[in-house]
């Protein structure tokens, strides 16, 4: 298993046009505390900044510094000082998308998806190494 098989899988998520719909469905429902911080979200330009951000994991995970640097934005953009995401909702995002995954891509095995949970709790540590930063 690789990133490259977690990307292949992303792409046959995303073309499904329900996609990010099921996920936002999934990780609003995932926690009370969840749901009120989207309350007042533009939802049309929230998924396409989760498009890019998982874009950036990609990236980032690859050794690209386009990837890094945008990471980077997402970790300070989310941490105590701007918008005090609790690290550990982190899991509850991870959870969510990999539920997601698993309604959206057909080809999902149980050792893809555990690739899966390495790589976006790869991403997200870096995200979170700047909650207190």
């Amino acid at each position: 298993m690789s990133l490259a098989e977690v990307k292949e899988s992303y792409s046959r998520c995303c073309v499904n046009p329900k996609f990010f719909d099921v996920f936002y469905a999934n990780f609003l429902a995932s926690h009370p505390t969840i749901a009120p911080m989207f309350a007042k979200t533009e939802m049309t330009k929230q998924k396409s900044l989760l498009r890019q951000g998982i874009s950036m994991l990609f990236m980032h995970l690859g050794g690209n510094g386009v990837g890094t640097t945008g990471l980077n934005r997402i970790g300070e953009s989310h941490n105590k000082k701007n918008m005090n995401i609790d690290p550990n909702l982190y899991d509850f995002w991870i959870n969510s998308l990999v539920k997601s995954v698993k309604q959206c891509d057909e080809k999902l095995t149980p050792e893809l998806e555990m690739e899966w949970r390495k790589t976006l709790r790869s991403g997200v540590d870096h995200i979170v190494s700047f909650y207190s930063a």
